[in-house]
């Protein structure tokens, strides 16, 4: 597997901490990259990448950024790149701090935030709560609801120039992450699912190995022609590839130390045997912690299976691979 490795920002190690409510200071000036006629993408100073595309009479935004001053950053930028028109919508692919810690300036724009239900309760939290700071977006509007729209497994969103197909795919990443494809554009955002020239972050508390595995073959059958990865460089789809080797060797050597019994005490031992090594990827912390993080998945599910005497729940949702 040729890629280059990298390490997540801290964010993405403090992945599960709410989003922040305090605006901080202005963020450095921020690019917006054209990738197709009503089509844009960026990369913020804080949080992850972000994109937005044009639909009916708005825009629909994917992510947010990492804080309340970045999430206000990227709504100027889209007004700047748009003509002015209003963001109807912000889809969160996941709600780590990284990718929804600007929601709510998308909330206090008028923007209706989708995201999978098995987070809705946490996202209407983070957007419908009171306001307490002065800098926060939503400061002044107590008359404003915010609006939180939440799917199962699929919604389809024709409008009669952009194809807008948003699926969750099964607990990957976390247990709630939304991939957004353009199908008439054949443009991917694909969240932390996939991402560019990076190891993917397998140590999220709700991450399901085997389920990411599984997303990543359903996302390997499309034929995107330019991919918005959660991180890494804009454009360039190998990610996909790059992400499902990765994550599919991990899962068969973490698969290895549950049905051999390896202790913890022998679990480094074993990650760096020969035999275990992934071309191209270093022994790094991170892609230590993945494989330990990934044991401790799967031995739980073993561990499930043999108190309960069947097979461990399914991962929720079904597995459709965009169109």
């Amino acid at each position: 597997m040729k890629r280059r490795v990298g390490i997540l920002a801290l964010a993405l190690v403090a992945a599960t901490a709410a989003p922040a409510l305090r605006a901080q200071a202005a963020p450095p000036p921020m690019k917006a990259e054209k990738l197709a006629d009503g089509v844009w993408a960026a990369q913020p100073e804080k949080g992850a990448n972000v994109g937005w595309f044009l639909f009916g009479d708005g825009v629909i935004a994917v992510d947010s950024g990492g804080d309340a001053a970045t999430g206000k950053q990227i709504v100027d930028l889209i007004a700047e790149t748009t003509s002015g028109k209003p963001v109807r919508a912000l889809v969160l692919t996941h709600i780590h701090t990284d990718h929804a810690g600007g929601a709510r300036a998308f909330a206090a724009a008028g923007a209706r935030i989708i995201c999978q239900e098995n987070v809705a309760a946490q996202v209407l939290a983070l957007v419908g709560q009171a306001a307490t700071d002065p800098l926060d977006p939503l400061a002044g509007k107590a008359n404003l609801r915010p609006v939180v729209e939440s799917l199962s497994e699929r919604a389809i969103l024709v409008d009669g120039v952009h194809n807008v197909q948003i699926y969750f795919l099964g607990a990957a990443h976390t247990r709630a992450d939304l991939i957004v494809y353009l199908a008439t554009d054949k443009i991917l955002f694909s969240g932390d699912i996939a991402l560019n020239g990076l190891l993917p972050f397998m140590q999220s508390p709700d991450v399901d190995p085997i389920g990411w595995e599984r997303a990543l073959t359903a996302m390997a059958r499309v034929a995107p022609e330019k991919m918005v990865p959660g991180h890494g460089q804009i454009g360039p789809i190998s990610g996909i590839a790059d992400s499902l080797a990765y994550v599919r060797r991990v899962v068969e050597i973490s698969r290895k130390v549950v049905d051999h019994g390896i202790r913890d005490e022998l679990l480094d031992a074993e990650i760096r045997a020969p035999e275990n090594r992934i071309e191209n990827v270093p022994l790094s912390e991170s892609h230590l912690a993945n494989v330990k993080a990934s044991v401790k998945t799967l031995r739980e599910r073993a561990q499930k299976k043999t108190t309960s005497g069947a097979p461990a729940a399914p991962t929720p949702g079904r597995t459709p691979a965009p169109r």
